[in-house]
Formats: C-alpha cells, sequence, structure tokens
C-alpha cells in the first residue's frame, strides 16, 4: 500500500517519513523513561538520552521541550487516538457510557507488559511533581479531544456550554482516579477495568453518597 492509498476506514496511511519520525520520537521517550527508571530523574539529563537513543541533543529538541516531557510520553497514546472509538461509541450509548466502554477495552487490551509500564510511570509521576505538571497536560489535551467529539454528537458549543465541559471533565476524572486507586495496590488487568467502570458509573448516577456512609451526610 502507497502512502496516497487509504486504509479502510478512509484514514491516510502513514508514509515512511512520518513512520520514521514517530520511531525516532518514541526511541527517544524509552530511553528517557528507562534511565529515570535507573537513576531518577535529578540525575537523568538530555545528552544522556539522546546518546541512548542515538540522536543528538538537537533532535531531542526537535521531538521534545524537556525531560520531562519525553518521559512521560514514553508508551502514551495520543489524545486523537481515542476520538474514532468513542465517536462510534456513542451510537450505542450515552456519553458518559461510552467513555466507560472506550477506557475500559483499551486497558483490557494492554499487555502484562504495557501494564506494568502504567505502573511504572505512575510511580515516577507520584515521586516527581515535575512529571505530574506534564502529565496534567496530556490528561488536558485528552479532554480537550473528548470534548470536541461530545459537542459534535449532541449539538453543543464545545466552548460555551456546559454539558461538553462537564462529560469530558468528569470522564478525564474517572479515568485518573480509577489509574490512582489501581496503582496503588498490586491488582490485575481485571481490577483496573473494574475500577474505571465503577468510577465512570458513579458520575453516570450522580455520585450517590455510599450506602452506610456516616457523619450525617446531606443529599446533594
Amino acid at each position: 500500500m502507497s502512502a496516497e492509498e487509504t486504509t479502510p476506514n478512509d484514514s491516510p496511511a502513514p508514509g515512511l517519513r512520518e513512520l520514521k519520525k514517530q520511531m525516532t520520537r518514541d526511541g527517544i521517550a524509552a530511553a528517557a523513561f528507562q534511565l529515570t527508571l535507573e537513576k531518577g530523574l535529578d540525575h537523568v539529563t538530555i545528552e544522556e538520552i539522546s546518546r541512548i537513543a542515538i540522536v543528538s541533543p538537537r533532535t531531542f529538541s526537535n521531538y521534545f521541550s524537556s525531560k520531562e516531557e519525553a518521559v512521560v510520553s514514553a508508551g502514551a497514546q495520543e489524545p486523537e487516538q481515542f476520538v474514532p472509538t468513542f465517536r462510534e461509541a456513542l451510537q450505542e450509548a450515552p456519553p458518559l457510557q461510552a467513555l466507560r466502554e472506550v477506557f475500559s477495552d483499551f486497558f483490557m487490551n494492554r499487555t502484562d507488559e504495557q501494564l506494568d509500564h502504567i505502573r511504572e510511570m505512575l510511580a515516577l509521576v507520584e515521586q516527581y511533581p515535575s512529571l505530574l505538571d506534564v502529565q496534567t497536560a496530556r490528561f488536558g489535551n485528552i479532554e480537550a479531544e473528548l470534548r470536541a467529539v461530545v459537542a459534535e454528537h449532541t449539538g453543543t458549543d464545545a466552548e460555551t456550554d456546559m454539558y461538553p465541559w462537564l462529560v469530558a471533565s468528569a470522564g478525564v476524572a474517572g479515568i485518573k482516579a480509577a489509574l490512582r486507586v489501581w496503582g496503588s495496590a498490586d491488582d490485575g488487568r481485571d481490577r483496573l477495568v473494574k475500577l474505571v467502570h465503577e468510577a465512570l458509573n458513579l458520575f453516570s448516577e450522580g455520585l450517590p453518597v455510599p450506602a452506610g456512609a456516616g457523619g450525617g451526610a446531606g443529599r446533594a
């Protein structure tokens, strides 16, 4: 298939140049992540990352603005990659339920190695606040992509209407919470998927107070 041909879903196939660029980006990010695991973020330099990735520091700067960005990018999905599956899921379910299915399927299809990587990344982000800043920005990009799809699907405005903002914010907040709870214990794939379901179901239900909760909690 040539670069000009399209895949069955009519998305342009990536050309050789784009594939090489993605491989370079992935190699830099993987080197940054592994060095940070081994040495700690404070002891890792852009020069060392570049040497391990077999690129120049100038090439590094063409792909990443900082070593923190490179670390957090390792193994990460680009925000727009969630859009096609989310748009399709919206044909069968309301937005929060559609998000639940999209992210449940995503985590269910991760390999054991990929799940270990996610857990290691969560630990690094917990340890180094500068990584948290970058990860928060990535989640913000995912939220923006999802908000645009919700607005398109519901005929609302992605910038001025509350509904797409709240749905996307709730969805991303639920995923972040599920990951944090899962990452704090030595649980497997099924537990993570269960937490994703629980988080987004609770939002869908209006966050009811758990049965048996004490302290005289009132109704929302």
